[in-house]
Formats: C-alpha cells, sequence, structure tokens
C-alpha cells in the first residue's frame, strides 16, 4: 500500500526506519535485520505486483518456521493482499480445498518437492529453496538484490490473514480477518523505543515455535515486530534445544502449548537445572488444557511471575487470561476475560445459567467473527445477540473467573453421566510416571459409552492399570474412573499440540451408527 511517506507505529517500515540494523528475525545462524527485511519485502511486492496481484488478491502461504515467510507475509501487506493459511501437513487435496475455497489465485510455500502443485490450475506458484527449473517462480529470485531501488511500500502493523478452522466436524471453513487484542488499542509511536538489556540485544525477544498456518503464531509475530524486537524460529520442536536457544538469545518471551512444556519438563534431571532461564520473563500456555500440575512445575522452574495462561478460539479471538498472581490461588482456571469480552455461560436453549454452574462458553466481544470466507453470516444457532457459541464447556466462578471444562463434542455420557475427559487427562498427568493422556469415550452395549485411558508413560515404566485407578480412586468420582487403558508411545497431535481425538477415536466407532 503506498500513499502516506509516514509509516504505521509499530509497522515493519517503522522499524526500518527507527531501527535499520536491528535483528529482527533470527532462524540458527541467518539473522534478518529490520532494515534488510523490509528492503526483501519491498522486492518481493514489487515483484509480485509485475505478476499481477494487487489489493483484496489472496494468496496461499503453506510454511514451516523460516525468515522467508516473514518477507512473503509482509510483501503481501504491502500490496494490500491477504495471506490464507494452509498447513503444511496437509495433503495437495486438502491444500487445494483450501486454495480453492477461499478463491485464492496462487501459493508461496516452502515444500521440498513442489512438483504436483502446478497441476492445481494456479495463477501463481512461488516456491523456497527449489532450483530454477521447478515448477513456478523462486522467492529468492524474485526479492534478490539487483542493483536498483524498488518502490517503497507501507504496509499495516498486522497484515491480512486467513485462517482455516480445523474442519473436525466436516469441511474446514475460512475466518476472515478482523480485529484482534493489540487492535482495540494501537501503539503510541512516542512511546515504542526498545532499549538494550545490558548484553547487546534488544530487550524483547520473542522464541516462536508455534505454527505459522493458525492464528497464534502469526499472532505472536506480529506483535514481536510491532515492539520492534526480536524474533527467534525453532522448528521442528526439540525441548532441549528450546532451552539452548533461551540461554543464547537471552529470550524475554514464549509462547507455548502444554505438550511443548511437558516434553521439556520430561528431559532428564539436571537439564532444566543446567539452563539459564533467567531472561525470561514471559511464558504464555495455551491451545489446551494446562494441567495444574504442568503449572506448578513451570512456577517451582522459571519463577512465580513469569507463567500466564491465554483462552481464545479462532472465530472469536482472545478471549481471557490468567496472571501470574492467580495461578495458583485459582487453579484450573482460565482467567479473567479481557475488558472488552463479555461471557456468559449458556444452556442448550441460550438461557443463561449461573456462577458455578457447568455449560457452554459464549463470547461477546469486537473480535467475534459473524461470518465464515464466502459462506455469508453465521446462523443463530452459533451467533445471537453477538454472542458466538465457542463449543467449549465451563463455567464461572463467584469472582468472574472462567474455568474450562472440556469440548461439547468430547463430552462422554456414560449411564447417562456427563464425564469431561479433560478432568481426567488433568489427574492422570498429575501421576509421577505419566508424560501425557488422553481420554476418549468408547462403545458400550449398557451404558452407551465407557471411559477409555490412553497414557504416555515416562521413564520406560509403565503403571499398571489397578495402579493408575488406584491412584485416580482419591481425585475422581466413580463413575469418571476409565474402565480401560492403552499404554501408547505418543498421542497423536495437530501442529497446534492438540490430541486429534478423532483418530483415537476412529477404530472403536467404525460400523456404529453413531460416530462420536
Amino acid at each position: 500500500m503506498d500513499a502516506d511517506p509516514k509509516p504505521v507505529p509499530g509497522s515493519l517500515e517503522f522499524w526500518a526506519a527507527r531501527t535499520p540494523d536491528a535483528p529482527a528475525v533470527v532462524h540458527g545462524d541467518r539473522v534478518l535485520t529490520y532494515g534488510s527485511w523490509n528492503d526483501a519485502a519491498d522486492r518481493l511486492a514489487e515483484a509480485l505486483g509485475r505478476l499481477g496481484v494487487g489489493t483484496g488478491d489472496r494468496l496461499g502461504m503453506r510454511f514451516r518456521l523460516r525468515p522467508e515467510w516473514f518477507v512473503a507475509q509482509r510483501a503481501l501487506g504491502k500490496l494490500g493482499a491477504q495471506l490464507v493459511a494452509v498447513n503444511w501437513r496437509l495433503t495437495p487435496d486438502e491444500a487445494a480445498y483450501i486454495l480453492g475455497d477461499s478463491g485464492s489465485r496462487g501459493l508461496v510455500c516452502d515444500d521440498e518437492d513442489p512438483t504436483g502443485w502446478d497441476q492445481l490450475g494456479l495463477e501463481l506458484l512461488v516456491t523456497v529453496g527449489q532450483e530454477p527449473d521447478a515448477p513456478g517462480h523462486r522467492l529468492e529470485d524474485l526479492a534478490a538484490d539487483d542493483g536498483t531501488v524498488p518502490t517503497r511500500r507501507h504496509g499495516p502493523v498486522k497484515p491480512g490473514l486467513v485462517v482455516y478452522t480445523s474442519g473436525t466436524t466436516g469441511y474446514p471453513k475460512g475466518v476472515p480477518p478482523g480485529p484482534t487484542v493489540h487492535d482495540l488499542a494501537p501503539p503510541d509511536p512516542e512511546t515504542l523505543e526498545v532499549g538494550d538489556d545490558g548484553r547487546g540485544r534488544m530487550a524483547t525477544t520473542t522464541l516462536l515455535t508455534l505454527p505459522i498456518h493458525h492464528a497464534a503464531g502469526p499472532a505472536l509475530a506480529v506483535a514481536a515486530c510491532a515492539a520492534g524486537g526480536t524474533i527467534v524460529l525453532h522448528d521442528p520442536f526439540d525441548p532441549a534445544e528450546v532451552l539452548r536457544l533461551i540461554e543464547r538469545h537471552r529470550v524475554t518471551t514464549w509462547t507455548a502449548v502444554p505438550t511443548m512444556l511437558l516434553r521439556v519438563k520430561a528431559l532428564p534431571p539436571g537439564v532444566v537445572a543446567a539452563s539459564d532461564l533467567s531472561s525470561l520473563g514471559y511464558l504464555g500456555l495455551g491451545a489446551a488444557a494446562v494441567p495444574f500440575e504442568l503449572k506448578r512445575w513451570a512456577v517451582s522452574v522459571f519463577g512465580d511471575d513469569c507463567l500466564w495462561e491465554g483462552y481464545g478460539s479462532t472465530e472469536a479471538g482472545m478471549i481471557s487470561q490468567i496472571s501470574p498472581a492467580d495461578q495458583l490461588r485459582k487453579p484450573g482456571s482460565s482467567g479473567r476475560p479481557y475488558p472488552h469480552v463479555t461471557v456468559r455461560i449458556l444452556d442448550d436453549d441460550w438461557g443463561e445459567l449461573p456462577a458455578g454452574s457447568t455449560g457452554e462458553i459464549a463470547v461477546k466481544s469486537p473480535t467475534v467473527s459473524t461470518e465464515y470466507l464466502g459462506r455469508g453470516p453465521m446462523g443463530p444457532d452459533v451467533l445471537r445477540d453477538g454472542f458466538y457459541r465457542t463449543g467449549d464447556v465451563g463455567h464461572l466462578d463467584d469472582d468472574g473467573f472462567l474455568f474450562i471444562t472440556d469440548r461439547v463434542k468430547d463430552m462422554i455420557v456414560a449411564g447417562g453421566s456427563n464425564i469431561y475427559p479433560a478432568e481426567i487427562e488433568k489427574a492422570l498427568i498429575e501421576h509421577p510416571a505419566v508424560v501425557d493422556a488422553a481420554v476418549i469415550g468408547i462403545p458400550h452395549d449398557e451404558f452407551g459409552e465407557e471411559v477409555l485411558a490412553f497414557v504416555v508413560a515416562g521413564g520406560g515404566e509403565r503403571p499398571t492399570a489397578e495402579e493408575l485407578t488406584e491412584f485416580l480412586a482419591p481425585r475422581l468420582a466413580r463413575y469418571k474412573l476409565p474402565r480401560r487403558y492403552e499404554h501408547v508411545d505418543e498421542l497423536p497431535l495437530n501442529p497446534m499440540g492438540k490430541v486429534m481425538k478423532n483418530e483415537l477415536r476412529a477404530p472403536y466407532w467404525t460400523d456404529r451408527d453413531r460416530k462420536v
């Protein structure tokens, strides 16, 4: 987007003008400064513009964590185009559905083997790290410094991003760009100064381990850039390497999913203790239920003023957050709603339930999406009077703290009793020999469903079913206790660290009329 020669405060152009030599994106030994990042984005924007990409267009982005994504992201923002996030794990057919459904003109990807994408009839294909005879255009060539001065374009703080829902109950649906928490309080240019931490590095250094085809990863990247900080990329996830990166780069903020932190916790004794983690001032958790024992461990390792937990959804944005001061005081809570968010607990008929009652969580907020891409407004079964039904089950306590019990679709009904798997999973993970756990309902001829627990044990020791039941008995009502246990080496996870329970359920519900 050309026009105003004055960059938007917090934008890439803002920091390229103010601190051009400051490190912006670090990946291994590669460093993009704010100046070089902006220059490459300008060159790529000019090249894409010559190829016909302009305001209002959409391009798919299928990437692992690497600097080229940041260049492409900002190039599209400068052109007024939107990114369509495409999970790199998807098959070509699955990705083709998203590209077609979103009306994307093409795809920018870092696939090791891009052959096949040219068979989809895309107008434009841009690849990373491929030989010149690969299909489409090479991003490196389009963004290369040819000695000319590119047109200096200005982009927004947050380039437009279309994120597709997981599609666990059908085809995925695109959520169009909308306001975020940061948009509700835009930065003041007079306060945007990044100090030195005394070690010659930017005072804000973010470790990014979340994927960039979901809402959270790009949001963290945008927030880090808006603050003029350094973004350290790490992918694929290695818990020991995470500790090394925190120490080496003096990382100040890291947001993870619980599975990542559980893997750090499972490292051999002494590894965490031997790491200098004193620079970390913000450890964020989200995207899945956080076991209280994991929180307690994190507080003991990282300090009692470091741990935050956030709760949100693709459609609703960020909903609530719990501060370090309340982590141990309100065990199991996801905190209070943000000031701009109103939360209600509803029954099946949209009736509001009182404090302490369990029901579906509904949210009213300026960040709630009102439609899916190309599908018109959401129906009254999901959105009514500005309140969006999240599909999550929980309750509010008398102090206004939100507690999330489970997903509506994950609830187990056994003998007429509602059983929430997350409650059982949290209790199982408290067992010293259990690293991770997932609970599902499987068919039972008499009771409808019974509880099955998948258990990942650590240290080579696998507790018996009797031992696990004995451990759980004082913690859970009898009707909630698993009737069966299965030991597995690992749980199937999506890139955000959520257990893919549909994969766990599938073998048990084959040939059944009801598919839970």
